[in-house]
């Protein structure tokens, strides 16, 4: 697929104008020197290089662009983009115009696109929803033994998906994730740019054994689900309940799972450097009309001590930090029949639970969760399957309660 151009046309548009005009400069100028462009043409005059208000602003005026070595036009090209950037009256559209119009007006091939898509959603991947994917070993040591560079993981997998469809792979690293982007072709004419339904993005977390994965047409999931599995080496790929729009907190929750909330100072090292030292000093306690009262002196907050009880609490079930986001958290409860509920004396009997959903929605579940406390609407002691939940990595719960137990909870995940 690399081979084929897809010329100027909206739906290539809409691709590119995504893209602020600093970032298609940027990247205008890094395809000059990776990807072939098109010259002035024999028939066309010096001038149709060139926007009227660029011509006086060069260094010099090339006395002949078509005799120029190719090495010294490229130069030539880059220059005019950096007379683009800086001037006004140069906007994006103009930017565009002379990517589409002029350097590459046979059309652009398929990496080009493919970084234009992926560099956008990386830049912005709440548009999606993405879904976590756990790639099965059979040990405990099998995800640290694959070792997979980007331009690797789009040979593999093109290799492994060739059978059964056409396909383009681009793959993008960012950080400690490796955005990874399937493109299918079938029955599409070589120059017509897929639809978005047609393209399948991944994200693995480089040296772990978890992918997120945006939806998948059910047609494909089984083809795509192998080809991963066999560029992975892994005996099985099985769905993990986590779903959310934000694969940095997502990361958080499969990969720092023990790390999370109290614990979450050791991670992020903030303990005392020299706890032996004498010359720290005494932290000055905060006062809780701060928080509370906002300092209004004719505001009369409640028990200073029951605020204090609240503060620690949060602070031992929490810790310090901000919380992971969740947007969305199900949690199936499954209570017992007491003796007094004296209504369901049959399903007493037979001892079968009384269920109950209860779904949590909001920016930050976990966040929100946490300010029951000391808001003063939950009381101190708030069950573990609300109070664990950065540590889980699900947002998908099924809770059974001990009838005979008040504080016995068997929780499932998913």
């Amino acid at each position: 697929m690399d081979g084929h151009l897809f010329p100027d046309s909206p739906s290539l548009r809409r691709t590119i104008n995504r893209h602020t005009k600093e970032a298609l400069i940027d990247t205008a100028i890094r395809w000059v020197t990776i990807h072939a462009i098109t010259r002035v043409q024999e028939d066309a005059s010096d001038e149709e290089d060139y926007f009227d208000e660029f011509i006086m602003e060069l260094d010099e005026r090339p006395s002949s662009l078509r005799t120029m070595s190719l090495a010294k036009y490229k130069k030539h090209i880059i220059k005019r983009y950096e007379l683009m950037r800086d001037k006004p009256s140069s906007n994006r559209k103009k930017v565009i115009d002379r990517m589409l119009a002029v350097d590459w007006r046979t059309g652009l091939n398929s990496s080009q696109v493919a970084e234009l898509d992926l560099t956008y959603y990386s830049q912005h991947p709440n548009l999606k929803n993405w879904k976590a994917l756990k790639l099965d070993y059979g040990d405990s040591s099998g995800a640290n033994t694959v070792q997979l560079s980007p331009l690797k993981i789009e040979k593999s997998l093109s290799h492994h998906l060739d059978p059964y469809f056409k396909n383009h792979i681009q793959t993008l690293q960012d950080g400690q994730m490796i955005w990874i982007r399937i493109s299918i072709h079938d029955g599409l004419a070589p120059n017509v740019l897929p639809v978005s339904s047609t393209v399948v993005y991944l994200i693995w977390f480089t040296n772990s054994e978890y992918i997120l994965t945006a939806s998948i047409k059910k047609e494909w999931v089984e083809f795509i689900m192998e080809a991963i599995m066999r560029v992975f080496k892994a005996e099985e790929l099985e769905e993990w309940p986590l779903t959310g729009n934000s694969p940095k907190s997502l990361s958080e929750l499969l990969l720092q799972k023990d790390s999370q909330g109290a614990q979450s100072i050791y991670r992020l090292n903030q303990l005392d450097s020299n706890p032996l030292s004498g010359t720290t000093k005494k932290r000055k306690l905060e006062d809780p009309r701060t928080n509370y009262a906002q300092g209004m002196e004719d505001i009369q907050s409640e028990d200073m001590n029951k605020i204090v009880r609240r503060d620690l609490r949060v602070a031992k079930d929490f810790g310090p930090n901000d919380q992971p986001n969740l947007s969305r958290v199900d949690i199936q409860l499954n209570l017992p029949y007491t003796e007094q509920a004296k209504d369901f004396e049959l399903g007493r009997l037979n001892r079968q639970p009384f269920p109950v959903k209860v779904i949590f929605e909001g920016s930050n579940v976990i966040e929100g969760i946490k300010s029951l406390i000391p808001l003063g609407v939950a009381t101190e002691a708030m069950p573990k399957f609300l109070t664990n939940l950065h540590s889980m990595a699900t947002n998908k719960l099924t809770v059974d309660l001990d009838e005979d137990d008040e504080d016995g909870q068997r929780i499932t995940k998913g």
